[in-house]
């Protein structure tokens, strides 16, 4: 009723507002300790609300993660002395990173369908047949060069997405040990950045912030 509701609109408002304010803050180095929870309490707000919020949990245990840090900035400066205070932090990161990448390569191949191209093939096709229908368009953002190529459902486009789930399974299993050699590095990240761009093709609005939040703890492999 209205009497509980007011309460939690109170409650409500200023946590809207406090993350898009402790964000940048946060990235510029600023109060780095005070606005890095205030970014987590408005991400765990999201959870109470959100249908699907693997994205939210992601953000929470990276930033779980970052209060292990000694050492999170001080201010728009780059410190360029060797230093110990974020290695904790920098592990854990890595080993999520590598974690998430092991179990989605595991899970993919656990999946017949998704190995032969099938899963794939059949979601693009679909995709092209009923886009004109859907409630949000905005959800997908497949380029038509692959709907009108790769989007027919023939024996050759199962060959291609065939292709496709083998190399998106490869990297996964790649990415991990070459973000760590400083020699296969560059190319490392160039290769995860062209996956996610292409995943997140799928579905931007739901894999944006876990693409963004991936590819931002490649850093931590790289210290």
């Amino acid at each position: 009723g209205p009497a509980r509701a007011r309460p939690l609109a109170r409650v409500y408002r200023p946590a809207l507002i406090m993350p898009p304010i402790a964000a940048p803050a946060l990235a510029a180095g600023l109060l780095p300790r005070i606005s890095l929870p205030l970014v987590l309490a408005g991400a765990a707000m999201e959870l109470l609300y959100l249908k699907s919020p693997n994205a939210v949990r992601y953000t929470l245990l990276t930033g779980a993660a970052l209060l292990a840090a000694g050492n999170l900035g001080h201010g728009l400066t780059i410190e360029h002395t060797p230093s110990t205070a974020n290695t904790w932090a920098q592990c854990l990161l890595v080993l999520i990173t590598t974690d998430i990448y092991a179990n989605s390569a595991w899970q993919k191949l656990r999946s017949t369908q998704f190995r032969s191209g099938l899963y794939l093939a059949q979601w693009i096709h679909t995709y092209s047949q009923i886009r004109d229908r859907l409630p949000h368009p905005g959800q997908h953002a497949v380029p038509g060069l692959v709907r009108r190529h790769a989007g027919n459902l023939t024996e050759g486009d199962v060959r291609l997405w065939r292709a496709v789930a083998a190399t998106a399974i490869t990297a996964e299993l790649a990415l991990p040990p070459a973000l760590l050699i400083p020699q296969t590095m560059p190319y490392a990240i160039a290769a995860g950045i062209a996956m996610h761009a292409a995943f997140t093709c799928l579905k931007p609005r739901q894999l944006i912030t876990f693409s963004g939040l991936t590819l931002a703890t490649y850093l931590a492999f790289a210290a």
